[in-house]
């Protein structure tokens, strides 16, 4: 099968910033591959001592006039060095070119960007006193005039790019500042050094691994020279290098690879060799014909090397001109390389699914999902461990018939419940102490009515994780909007979220109220970490995967594509083992095949691997750690990908590499999925799997506890109490239970179950065998409440 490639999307309207670096430009080529427009170029410079007008380019009879101008700055948000060009790239690509100071300093110096205000996306927010003990305005913040007079100019633009690879620190201040002016935010090159290699250059055997980004941009013609090194790995003999050529470009970038190799000492030096950690500075001078119209020329003579201290040198450029391009080869934007859809094994997955349809295995028909009769949900649930509080099942059918209007009291509900807590909770919490939430819908037609009252619980970064599912008339009668919310005892400080906004090709962005994972500690160690529900969508067009082609073939990939949403995110959060997992499907004719085809997946990509050996190569550090010491309070994606599962962790004692799989039939799932998957990872030192005569369970650390029970469908609806009353009762004072999840095709008595309920079609479990119901306990052993 060739492999699957991104499909492009409706274009975008881009303005985009550059610091003159070789990431924002070659982003720049990534919006006209995926079919956007570029219509404004915007750049924030030094402060200068002799006051030009923001309408004057600087630009004198085609020669810069670099003025009397810092030739850098001590700006961890903006590149400064070789600013005095920047006016040349208005003429160099025939794009306009908007400038503006940059004024403030480094106040805010959390990781992710106003981490601790009141509200993250309020006009002005209090700022936390810098080092220096200056009150002044954070730097971030000059982005916003400058936007806000190219958007006036510009009344088309509705997206802003940017060239953030590793960065967080980065990446969440220029979403902010895109949200709170209503653009989408692009990072092509977010996570680029983790994600798989373009099919080009997986098929070249002299390209550099390590330097996989530099060997992209050298297939379509960049020319980035290196204007500053600041590492002990490179000297001033590498300046003015051309970092992203081809030919001796190849030559420089092993020279790059062997001194980061030196310098980071052993350890992975992807990001090195990028400039990531802010080893070098570049100046991108030309690039393929379709964007660059002229290249920047910069004589020998008006090149001045300057050695400062700690290994420092850099080039003041004097005389810097646009000339005509040499002529060369023609580039095309599908010169531009992407990144490969699938990860090397999902694609191995996906093959292994498709030869399912060879012999019959799990393409079957089965029957319509059995409907639920009328029920009611009655007061919500409360489950309480030492570590989080669940409160389940917030309904609100008195409010009216609008979900709006049920979800307005829903979350009146619930900051009353936080407020006013039962008494074992002594600290009364708020919705900014929720990390997952559960949102079952009558109709994904409500989600939008929904989802504008649900944005106001939650005004800092981070949001909680969340699944939304639409399950019909399943749902008790009159109710439009069910909603179950986990919520984090522990200390704020000690929560590690991810919340990626800007659309790139390493998972779909969330912009909303809502963040890919959220992760809390436990006591003894260990770490659990929340994924959101992930489905199809191809990253970088933010569309739903596969919808041309025939059904089982078209399902399989969209099936390995959320999968690897899940495992990607779960790799960021740094998961070592999943506890468990759940497939969402839509109501389908085929819904058997659809149990077994996500059953399979799971079984495979937990197959142990012939060589166990533990590949950790750890996290890269971006700008913020640099300066500040890697803290444990905000988390960054790790640069190379983990193994995930990760084998070493598995005790011998297990008696299957396999944790708990449920594949659940519900009406409806967001964009029209066909599948969505969501799962709980742990980071642990040891895990266990047990298979257990009812069902499989998880134990993290031998403390956290992911069991899965089934009930068969020979059961009656009788059976089913029968089979949920020990459950409900043979909790121990060693368990303290967290979560407890009735995944249900039967009708539920009222009173009878302790937790969450999930109303389904459809329940499928291990093996791809059909149940009347499902229960997920999650637990914690041996701790007080």
């Amino acid at each position: 099968m060739p492999p699957a490639q991104p499909t492009p999307s409706p274009g975008l309207n881009v303005i985009a910033l550059i610091s003159g670096g070789k990431d924002s430009l070659y982003s720049i080529l990534h919006c006209t591959r995926n079919g956007h427009k570029v219509v404004a170029l915007a750049n924030l410079h030094p402060e200068q001592k002799t006051k030009i007008s923001d309408d004057q380019s600087g630009v004198e009879n085609g020669q810069i006039d670099t003025g009397d101008t810092e030739e850098d700055i001590d700006s961890f948000m903006y590149q400064t060095i070789g600013h005095a060009v920047i006016p040349l790239y208005e003429t160099a690509l025939g794009i306009p070119l908007y400038r503006a100071p940059i004024t403030g300093a480094a106040v805010d110096t959390a990781r992710i960007y106003r981490h601790d205000a009141v509200d993250q996306a309020a006009e002005h927010v209090s700022q936390p006193e810098a080092g220096s003990g200056s009150a002044d305005e954070d730097e971030t913040e000059s982005l916003v005039p400058l936007l806000r007079r190219i958007m006036q100019a510009h009344p088309e633009a509705n997206a802003v790019s940017a060239g953030a690879i590793l960065s967080t620190y980065q990446r969440t201040r220029i979403e902010n500042v895109a949200g709170r002016l209503g653009l989408v935010p692009l990072a092509w090159l977010w996570m680029y050094p983790s994600l798989p290699a373009p099919v080009q250059r997986d098929a070249d055997p002299a390209a550099i691994a390590q330097a996989g980004l530099l060997e992209d941009m050298a297939s379509c013609g960049c020319d980035a020279r290196i204007i500053k090194v600041a590492s002990g790995g490179l000297d001033e003999g590498f300046l003015w290098e051309n970092v992203s050529g081809s030919g001796s470009g190849q030559a420089l970038r092993r020279r790059l690879v062997k001194g980061m190799s030196r310098f980071a000492g052993g350890e992975d030096v992807r990001g090195a060799v990028l400039g990531e950690g802010g080893e070098y500075e570049s100046l991108a001078i030309d690039g393929p014909g379709f964007l660059w119209k002229m290249r920047i020329e910069v004589e020998d003579q008006g090149r001045e090397v300057v050695v400062g201290e700690g290994g420092v040198a850099y080039l003041k450029l004097k005389g810097a001109r646009c000339v005509e391009k040499v002529d060369g080869r023609e580039f095309t934007p599908e010169d531009v390389r992407r990144p490969a859809l699938l990860d090397g094994s999902f694609a191995t997955g996906l093959d292994g699914v498709s030869s399912l349809s060879l012999n019959g295995t799990v393409v079957r028909v089965s029957g319509e999902g059995v409907p639920s009769p009328a029920w009611s949900v009655g007061e919500p649930n409360h489950c309480l461990s030492s570590s989080t509080w669940t409160i389940s099942n917030l309904v609100a059918p008195e409010a009216g018939p609008g979900a709006d209007e049920q979800m307005d009291a829903i979350v009146d509900k619930v900051q009353r419940a936080l407020s006013s807590p039962p008494e074992s909770i002594s600290i009364p919490r708020s919705t900014d102490d929720i990390v997952f939430a559960t949102v079952l819908l009558r109709s994904m037609s409500d989600f939008a009515l929904m989802n504008k009252v649900y944005v106001s619980l939650f005004k800092k970064p981070n949001p909680p994780a969340r699944v939304t599912v639409a399950c019909g008339d399943t749902l008790p009668s009159s109710v439009k909007v069910m909603v179950s919310f986990v919520v984090d005892r522990g200390a704020r400080d000690q929560r590690q979220g991810l919340h990626v906004q800007s659309r790139s090709y390493w998972a779909p962005a969330n912009i909303g109220p809502y963040s890919q994972a959220m992760s809390i500690p436990l006591q003894g160690g260990a770490r659990i970490v929340y994924i959101a529900g992930q489905i199809p969508l191809e990253p970088a067009s933010m569309e739903v995967a596969a919808q041309d082609k025939p059904w089982f073939e078209g399902y399989s990939l969209r099936a390995v594509l959320a999968l690897q949403h899940l495992w990607r995110i779960g790799e960021a959060m740094e998961v070592d083992w999943w506890l468990g997992a759940v497939a969402f499907m839509t109501s389908s004719e085929r819904v058997e095949a659809q149990a077994g085809i996500a059953w399979e997946l799971w079984k495979k990509m937990h197959s142990r691997p012939e060589d166990d050996e533990d590949e950790d190569e750890g996290p890269q550090l971006d700008a913020w750690d640099i300066k500040y010491g890697r803290r444990t309070e905000e988390l960054m994606p790790q640069a190379a990908g983990s193994s995930l599962p990760r084998f070493s962790v598995l005790d011998e004692e297990s008696e299957s590499s396999i944790p708990p799989f449920l594949a659940v039939e519900v009406d409806e799932l967001p964009r029209g999925s066909d599948i969505e998957w969501q799962g709980l990872g742990s980071r642990c030192q040891q895990a266990t799997v047990c298979s257990l005569e009812d069902g499989s369970s998880t134990v993290a650390d031998g403390r956290y506890v992911y069991r899965c029970v089934e009930v068969d469908t020979g059961n009656s609806e009788a059976s089913l109490e029968e089979r949920l009353r020990p459950l409900v009762t043979s909790r121990s004072q060693t368990l303290s239970t967290s979560q407890a999840i009735l995944y249900t095709t039967l009708s539920v008595p009222e009173g009878l179950w302790p937790g969450q309920i999930v109303p389904c079609r459809s329940v499928w479990g291990r093996k791809g065998r059909r149940l009347a119901a499902a229960v997920v306990l999650q637990e914690e052993r041996g701790l007080d409440v």
